[in-house]
């Protein structure tokens, strides 16, 4: 885990460095702590790992319709990464993101409704 909060703390001071050389009022550090957020990585990792949905929810105090909405925007952003990896034709990176799609789908996050009715 540690590795990749590495590589994406360097990436977004790449980008910082980026658009303060074309003279945008960016400081690269400032600009890599500001859009860098790991509170709920933990949280969705445990989930793709298939931890039940209420001991996720012990492991952070954010509320739990954010954990689902996270959830939930994460599966959309592997559906974007996954059409473009097929127009692109990349076949390995469109094969990842289905099955980091497949391991986040699951359970009462993705419920059609949270509602019961009775019968």
């Amino acid at each position: 885990m540690l590795f990749f909060k590495c590589r994406l703390w360097d990436t977004a001071i790449s980008l910082g460095e980026i658009q303060s050389k074309f003279k945008l009022a960016v400081h690269p550090e400032e600009y890599a702590k500001e859009n860098l957020k790991f509170g709920l990585v933990e949280v969705v990792y445990e989930w793709a790992k298939g931890t039940p949905f209420a001991d996720i929810c012990k492991l952070t105090d954010v509320p739990e319709g954010l954990v689902v909405r996270t959830i939930v925007r994460l599966d959309e952003t592997c559906r974007e990464f996954r059409n473009a990896a097929s127009i692109l034709g990349n076949s390995a990176l469109y094969k990842k993101m289905e099955t980091a799609s497949n391991a986040i789908k699951r359970d009462i996050v993705f419920a059609a409704s949270l509602y019961i009715t009775g019968v």
